[in-house]
């Protein structure tokens, strides 16, 4: 389908692209065919351990979302990239509980708890069940009876009445439970994911791997889904799961792959407004491999077009827009964070963007100090507690080891990169 850009609706511009939240639709889905080559074949593994991860930004929880849909047995990822031949004949028949954890999920009991009993973003496991209600107050109340779990609280929040911890029994109850959703789910699935998304904001995983031994089977296969550099930073006790592990490790967008996003974009928009090679290039250059970045200038640029009533975008407007980003002009979540790491002071600004000129992920200070120092900064290091505590600033960088830092979100480093100074 083809419009013209003088009919085209406005709506279609901001569907074409999404910097704020994952991408759900397989046909805006760009890049990854090795990602997904393995998590197809990590699916065929029975009783696999799926573990995604990677730095923040590059894209996870997208892939997250396609592998439930591959799961779930919708073939169109596949048959775009051309692997649909890695699939089962008649395709993936997995009943998949995803589940998101946030603040209120600090440990492994916690977790539990959001996969059996839900809340206003998340599924109950009881809900796959025949006699879901009236099984989750059974089961409740046998956990209650035999302390295994906090019960109280609402919205995943737990009531310290006792210490939670993962009991023998408990996982006995819940093996009793996946065991009962294979009965009521058999005649339309041939198996159970329980994929975790955001597993990494758990500060307690202690007694996870004993669950996913325990309880993962030909039926039952768990996933998990976090930022790490390596599958120790996300699971400590990873080496106790052993053969049951299959990992995909998410690295930055390659250059060609950030180039189509903009086709699939341009395919959204019925091809009303192209992305000139110039400007394509521009923008995927600025993204440093981070489809954040791609999304959100891709989308600016093309509203610029769209308001211009252009059938193209220029490297001009690419160029104009990054202007706009470097002075603070672009309402992002960066610009805040930005603000908040630097507050009134003009030495923490120098560090700041001195962190943020180094190319590794690992910055070590030696070299950014003797930088900061050259540029009238006595003592930088008295600095860096206003960077790296949260009740001090904005916690924008994160201590590694003895002299070594990363930056909590590398896509606010490209930001700051980029952004103009303020002072």
């Amino acid at each position: 389908m083809s419009f013209d850009v003088k009919s085209l609706d406005i709506e279609r511009v901001h569907d074409a692209f999404s910097p704020a939240q994952e991408i759900r639709d397989p046909e805006l889905f760009a890049g990854r065919q090795d990602e997904i080559k393995k998590a197809v074949t990590a699916l065929m593994n029975k009783g696999g351990f799926l573990t995604i991860y990677g730095l923040r930004g590059v894209g996870k929880s997208s892939i997250a979302q396609q592998i439930k849909l591959i799961a779930e047995g919708d073939k169109t990822l596949p048959k775009i990239q051309g692997i649909d031949r890695l699939l089962p004949g008649r395709g993936f028949e997995f009943l998949v509980h995803y589940i998101r954890c946030d603040g209120f999920v600090k440990n492994i009991p916690d977790l539990l708890k959001r996969i059996l009993f839900g809340d206003d973003e998340n599924d109950s496991l009881f809900s796959h069940t025949k006699a879901g209600d009236q099984q989750m107050v059974e089961f409740k109340k046998t956990l209650e009876a035999s302390a295994s779990i906090g019960i109280g609280g609402g919205g995943g929040r737990s009531e310290k009445l006792y210490r939670p911890r993962v009991s023998d029994d408990l996982i006995q109850q819940f093996r009793q439970l996946l065991r009962l959703v294979r009965r009521d789910t058999q005649t339309t699935h041939n198996g159970l994911l329980i994929l975790v998304d955001e597993f990494d904001t758990i500060s307690d995983k202690a007694g996870f791997a004993s669950i996913v031994k325990a309880c993962s089977s030909e039926f039952v296969k768990f996933g998990v889904v976090g930022i790490a550099t390596t599958v120790s930073e996300l699971i400590s006790d990873h080496n106790s799961i052993g053969r049951q592990l299959d990992y995909i490790k998410v690295e930055r967008m390659q250059s060609q792959e950030l180039h189509h996003i903009l086709k699939k974009a341009e395919f959204k928009v019925g091809k009303a407004i192209k992305f000139s090679e110039e400007a394509a290039q521009e923008i995927c250059s600025k993204s440093e491999g981070f489809p954040h970045f791609t999304h959100l200038l891709g989308r600016e640029a093309m509203l610029i077009a769209f308001q211009r009533r252009s059938s193209h975008v220029t490297k001009q407007d690419i160029q104009e827009l990054a202007q706009a980003i470097s002075k603070g002009r672009l309402n992002t979540s960066y610009d805040e964070v930005y603000h908040s790491a630097i507050k009134q002071s003009e030495h923490r600004e120098i560090l700041l963007k001195l962190f943020a000129e180094v190319e590794s992920e690992e910055i070590h200070t030696e070299g950014v100090y003797a930088n900061a120092k050259g540029m009238g900064l006595s003592n930088p290091s008295q600095l860096m507690k206003e960077l790296t505590a949260p009740d001090e600033g904005a916690a924008v960088l994160t201590k590694i080891r003895d002299r070594y830092y990363r930056f909590s979100d590398p896509v606010f480093k490209a930001y700051a990169r980029m952004r103009q100074w303020k002072f």
